[in-house]
C-alpha cells in the first residue's frame, strides 16, 4: 500500500463550494462517475472483447435545513421558482498540508427537493440527489 504524508482525508480536510460559496450546512457529498461497459463473445466461452458505452455522474449532497433554505433564496433571487432550475458547479478540495486535490462537478441539476423530519430528530439534514455532465477528477495543486 502507498502511503502519500501518512495520512488519509478526513472531514474536516473538505470544503464544498456551490454558488461560489462553501456550505458550512453540508452534512455528506458523495458523487460518481458509471460507464456501461458489455462484454462481446466470439467462438468459444470466453468474451473476446469489451464494448464501451456511454457515461453518466450522479450524487448526493447531504445539507442541513438552514443550507437547503439558503439555496433556494439564492435561486429565488436570480429569477428561478426554485433550487430545481438551476444547474451548477459543485466545487470538493480535500487539502492534506501543502497540496490541494480538486474534485469539479460540472453542471449538476438536482432532481429532488425533500423536506420533513421525525420526532427525536435534533437537526433537519436534507439529501438532495444530483445528475451532472461531468465530473472532473483529481486537479492537484501546491498551497
Amino acid at each position: 500500500m502507498i502511503r502519500i504524508n501518512n495520512k488519509e482525508y478526513a472531514w474536516g480536510d473538505i470544503t464544498v463550494v456551490v454558488f461560489g460559496r462553501p456550505l458550512v450546512g453540508i452534512t455528506g457529498i458523495e458523487y460518481k462517475a458509471k460507464k456501461a461497459k458489455e462484454t462481446k463473445h466470439g467462438q468459444g466461452r470466453n468474451p473476446k472483447s469489451i464494448q464501451h458505452g456511454k457515461r453518466e455522474y450522479e450524487g448526493t449532497l447531504t445539507i442541513m435545513q438552514s443550507e437547503l433554505i439558503a439555496l433556494n433564496q439564492a435561486a429565488r433571487a436570480k429569477g428561478y421558482k426554485d433550487i430545481l432550475d438551476v444547474d451548477f458547479d459543485v466545487i470538493v478540495t480535500y487539502e492534506s498540508g501543502l497540496v490541494v486535490t480538486v474534485d469539479k462537478i460540472c453542471c449538476a441539476s438536482l432532481s429532488e427537493l425533500p423536506s420533513g423530519m421525525k420526532e427525536g430528530d435534533a437537526q433537519a439534514e436534507i439529501a438532495l440527489p444530483f445528475v451532472a455532465l461531468d465530473v472532473e477528477y483529481d486537479k492537484t495543486a501546491l498551497v
